[in-house]
């Protein structure tokens, strides 16, 4: 007698893009095994209720951390993440258990009258709420407005379109094609002059270090080339502190030869200082070596300082009166 096929709860953010991104895992789970059949359950996050104030003020995690709860409480099996927003610091008891093969890792542009990022008129207005975007808008074309802006993929791209507050948006090539939306896509951003956050492109999927059942299913549906080069992307961010509110990106990859290239940047809000490295390594390299490698790097060009001071500017914009 066949035994029963075992329900895997996955929890996800309850975003349209999100719910999309879970089922990539479904489908992945229904390819590699009969065994399983995957349930999907939205939980909703901070990061999702808390649509007006900015990314960075939300702090680390803003994005996992009710998904973290419920792994912990028992109440899914695994978390999908988009793995740019899962902290390199996991809770005690949590893992990430697979890396599914990467998206295209780029940014991309879209914009309403269908022009390129060089080829907007001076004065234009950009809308992100990323920090590291708004950076290197900045620091291509100092003589753009770039405005902050929050929501989903839909709401972001109706600014533009619709709403027309804004003359262009920047995304992520992979949630656009996730959300049937590529054909809005006006340029995509070379990632090596437009350096992409640390993980994106990739979904993750965490669990609970004890659940051997499941970290066993979910090694069926790991891509291993791309865990290796989410591996180096986050040990940067990791070498750097894990978290921090100053403009940052990651981008490794695997070169033919099997040699490892790992890029980083570190920028100031302002785009007038733009620090970039670039690290290479055999494949046998270990990912903590590689990103320290590339953080000293940065450090040697006065990262660490700049680091420093956005700490110290987003300390005292959020200081209270009556704080010590």
């Amino acid at each position: 007698m066949t035994s029963p096929a075992r329900t895997i709860r996955v929890g996800t953010r309850t975003s349209r893009l999100a719910m999309i991104q879970a089922a990539l895992f479904k489908d992945a789970v229904g390819v590699s095994s009969t065994q399983a059949t995957v349930e999907i359950i939205g939980v909703s996050t901070i990061g999702d209720r808390q649509r007006t104030i900015p990314i960075p003020d939300l702090g680390q995690g803003a994005f996992v951390k009710e998904l973290e709860v419920s792994l912990v409480l028992e109440e899914i099996d695994v978390a999908a993440h988009s793995l740019k927003d899962l902290p390199t610091e996991l809770p005690p008891g949590l893992t990430l258990g697979a890396v599914l093969t990467r998206a295209d890792p780029r940014d991309a542009l879209v914009s309403r009258e269908g022009m390129t990022l060089a080829e907007l008129p001076a004065g234009s207005r950009v809308g992100t709420g990323s920090p590291r975007r708004a950076s290197q808008i900045r620091a291509r074309r100092p003589d753009l407005e770039v405005v902050g802006i929050r929501g989903n993929i839909e709401s972001r791209i109706r600014t533009v379109i619709e709403e027309r507050d804004v003359d262009a948006v920047v995304l992520a090539v992979a949630g656009l094609a996730r959300a049937g939306l590529s054909h809005l896509i006006t340029e995509h951003l070379d990632p090596r002059l437009f350096l992409p956050a640390v993980g994106q492109g990739f979904l993750g999927i965490e669990c609970r270090e004890a659940d051997e059942e499941t970290a066993a299913l979910l090694h069926t549906v790991e891509d291993s080339r791309a865990r290796r080069i989410a591996d180096l992307e986050r040990a940067f961010l990791a070498a750097v502190g894990g978290f921090c509110r100053t403009p940052l990106a990651a981008f490794a990859d695997i070169e033919e030869d099997g040699s490892l290239v790992l890029e980083g940047m570190i920028a100031t809000h302002d785009g007038r200082t733009v620090l970039q490295e670039r690290v290479t390594g055999d494949p046998t390299t270990e990912p903590a070596v590689a990103g320290n490698r590339l953080k000293d790097a940065l450090f040697a060009q006065g990262a660490e300082r700049i680091i420093a001071v956005a700490e110290e500017a987003w300390v005292r914009r959020n200081q209270r009166p009556d704080d010590d």
